[in-house]
């Protein structure tokens, strides 16, 4: 297998297949070694376990997963790629390579349990976190734009707390794996990145029908976010003595704005309305 984080190696591969990055699809190469193997250790993958790696692009990290992982799916839509890819892990014996996009492909298509693992373009971070949370695997490690990380991670209160921070802390445990400069990218983004890894919770009494509601407040509070409760959530389309009424029994002050409630917050509020309106 070819160690293609190292510069020399990236720039032999595109020059021998022709290959320039994609900025529609927002192709920025990982070209060190040491982040690369760190991103593979955070995955926590070992010879019992599928890995289904998005974006693999030339390969910097697919070769360290598939140096501990027992099988590798790498899933890269950039069909260009697919020759340098495909030499850069040759010998390796454990990883597929399929030429989809990742946001299309069925759930059938993914291994019964399997770790998540990728280096997400920047412009589609949200979406693939989205479908990542509905395939619920063992966990995920992705690498995004640092600010995104932030409003993954982030308390409320702060401005970087919003919906998507709510969708995944309800949905995972999320943490910091380590934050990454611009520097090590072929070509140089315009941002740096942070490494984060989320794991679905398991084994919660939850109702879809009340994480369906909890969702439709969520993005009600969010769509005004500047906006008390009582104003905001108007927009979910619940009469507002109903709405009053079930913020009272959340024990939840309707002067507070969105931004200020947990994901815990937003699910007691979807159960005390939804037994409002039965």
């Amino acid at each position: 297998m070819i160690e293609t984080w190292k510069r020399t190696e990236l720039d032999r591969l595109k020059k021998a297949y022709g290959l320039e990055p994609s900025k529609s699809l927002g192709q920025n190469f990982l070209t060190d070694g040491n982040i690369a193997n760190r991103i593979a250790d955070a995955s926590g993958a070992g010879p019992e376990d599928d890995v289904v790696e998005i974006g693999p692009g030339l390969g910097a990290l697919t070769v360290p997963l598939a140096g501990r992982a027992g099988r590798v799916m790498a899933v890269e839509i950039d069909k260009k790629l697919l020759p340098a890819l495909g030499a850069a892990v040759a010998g390796a014996g454990n990883v597929e390579i399929v030429n989809e996009d990742f946001l299309k492909l069925p759930a059938e298509t993914f291994p019964e349990r399997f770790i998540l693992v990728g280096n997400l373009p920047y412009y589609i971070t949200t979406p693939i976190v989205a479908r990542a949370i509905e395939l619920s695997p063992v966990r995920c490690v992705f690498m995004m734009q640092r600010e995104v990380a932030e409003r993954l991670l982030s308390d409320p209160g702060k401005k970087t707390y919003g919906a998507i921070t709510i969708l995944v802390q309800h949905h995972c445990e999320a943490e910091l794996v380590m934050n990454v400069s611009r520097e090590v990218f072929a070509p140089r983004p315009g941002v740096d990145s942070s490494v984060v890894c989320l794991t679905p919770k398991r084994g919660r009494s939850v109702q879809p029908e009340t994480e369906a509601l909890m969702f439709r407040l969520v993005r009600a509070g969010f769509d005004m976010r500047r906006k008390t409760l009582r104003n905001s959530l108007a927009r979910a389309g619940y009469p507002e003595a109903t709405l009053l009424a079930a913020l009272a029994e959340a024990g939840i002050d309707p002067i507070r704005r969105a931004e200020t409630l947990s994901p815990k917050d937003f699910y007691l509020l979807a159960q005390c309305l939804s037994n409002k309106v039965q």
